[in-house]
């Protein structure tokens, strides 16, 4: 990662760091504590169950944690009996916990890969899977910047490339100032970071490494926000909670395309391509014969509208709930 340089970077890295440092207490230490500090309990085996049968605990995408954050608040005042612990590890740390037995449903910004099926079939834990809405990955600018007025997915590879050679405004495009180019993304554990890499740069293809890296989308929310001349992506509700201080930058998905903004229309069309993208859950199998975990998925997929609209992403379409309810009836939850 770079090292900010002037002054004003300079105050931002400090609060960027005692930021991650407070993340990395909170949750960098495998979701030990919720967030009221009760002791999150674990499985001891990849299929075992050491965990009250009265807590369910989610982990994963932090664009999902949004949505899954919003149930835990909402069903609490439902069933305060139950413990909901819900955590962001990012979606591919959400699948390592689930293959360790640690968690019951996973929050995910991308579908689950092949070898994270496989695995998790091969031990026996398997899972359902859940739409719950739609989101456009949001490439943002500061507020300040007022010469980007949109990039093609070309302009986004020649940036985020791990060959790229861009290193200031001006070596994207000559008319542009000669400012250093700061860069903020997701880490690698994000499916926001998978997504944006197989879709912009290409499957297999890796990221730049001269970038300012965060699990916590809001660290990247004070990052570009706080430098005029940075750059940024991540999940479009984190954007709307922020417009006041960031500008969402149009996509186009081809050079001779029209530059598409991310909105509600756009990214449930499809049209804000190629960074629309679904949003899911997927719920492991066995933990539905705990009433616990049976009544909050229950919960959950009935509410989705109201859980989803209030996170600030898109809900799913009607042909999506109709797929949740017949997958929520095939397990055949107790009532």
């Amino acid at each position: 990662m770079n090292v900010l340089r002037f002054s004003h970077r300079a105050l931002l890295g400090l609060g960027l760091s005692v930021l991650s440092l407070a993340t990395f207490s909170f949750t960098g230490c495998g979701g030990d504590e919720d967030e009221k500090g009760k002791s999150a309990p674990t499985a001891n085996s990849a299929g075992g169950e050491s965990k009250p049968s009265s807590t369910v605990v989610v982990d994963g995408s932090s664009t999902v944690y949004r949505i899954s954050e919003n149930a835990r608040e909402t069903f609490e005042k439902v069933d305060s009996t139950v413990n909901v612990v819900v955590d962001k590890h990012g979606t591919g740390g959400g699948f390592g916990r689930y293959l360790k037995g640690e968690v019951d449903i996973i929050d995910a910004s991308r579908k689950a890969k092949a070898e994270e099926a496989e695995k998790a079939k091969a031990q026996g834990i398997d899972w359902t899977e859940f739409k719950v809405g739609y989101d456009g990955i949001t490439v943002v600018v500061n507020k300040k910047n007022t010469f980007v007025n949109e990039l093609s997915v070309d302009d986004l590879k020649k940036i985020f490339a791990a060959e790229s050679k861009i290193k200031t405004w001006k070596d994207l495009n000559p008319a542009w100032p000669d400012k250093k180019l700061v860069i903020y993304t997701p880490d690698k554990d994000s499916g926001t970071f998978e997504f944006f890499v197989d879709e912009v740069l290409g499957k297999g293809s890796k990221q730049r490494d001269d970038i300012q890296a965060s699990a916590d989308d809001n660290v990247l929310v004070l990052g570009v926000s706080g430098d005029a001349d940075a750059i940024g992506y991540f999940g479009y509700a984190y954007f709307v909670s922020n417009n006041e201080k960031l500008r969402a930058v149009p996509i186009k998905a081809k050079a001779d395309a029209k530059a598409v903004e991310p909105n509600p229309e756009t990214i449930l069309k499809g049209t804000y391509a190629p960074l629309a993208r679904p949003l899911f859950i997927y719920v492991k199998n066995s933990a539905m014969s705990r009433p616990a975990v049976a009544s909050f998925v229950k919960y959950y997929l009935e509410n989705i509208d109201t859980l989803v609209k209030k996170a600030l992403y898109v809900p799913p379409t009607d042909e999506d709930k109709a797929k949740n309810k017949a997958g929520l009836e095939a397990l055949g939850p107790k009532k």
